[in-house]
């Protein structure tokens, strides 16, 4: 795992107010990036690896896996998503300290 993104992560979820745990639901998952439901759908349904590499096609898209019809992303997925995508901004934060992660 990429340390810096690993901090990034840490410090998104003291940020937004969750826990770090091993999964994240749809709704926690939307909150700690900043994102809409509309937006994580798209992220999810355009996932898709690259056969030669294994690494995702597009860096904006997230790796997650279904319980009882309910999406859910992993912890290491989360890390590995800001390490693909380390210009990420929310230009919509819920809290401010959010984007001061990212100086």
């Amino acid at each position: 795992m990429n340390d810096l993104a690993e901090r990034k992560f840490m410090g998104m979820l003291e940020a937004s107010g969750a826990p770090k745990k091993a999964s994240y639901n749809r709704a926690e998952f939307c909150r700690i990036f900043g994102i809409s439901e509309r937006t994580f759908y798209r992220m999810v349904a355009a996932h898709d690896l690259d056969p030669e590499t294994g690494e995702p096609l597009f860096p904006w898209t997230v790796d997650s896996y279904m319980t009882r019809g309910h999406h859910r992303v992993r912890y290491a997925e989360c890390v590995d998503y800001l390490a693909r995508n380390r210009t990420i901004e929310r230009k919509l934060a819920a809290d401010p300290r959010q984007m001061s992660i990212f100086d």
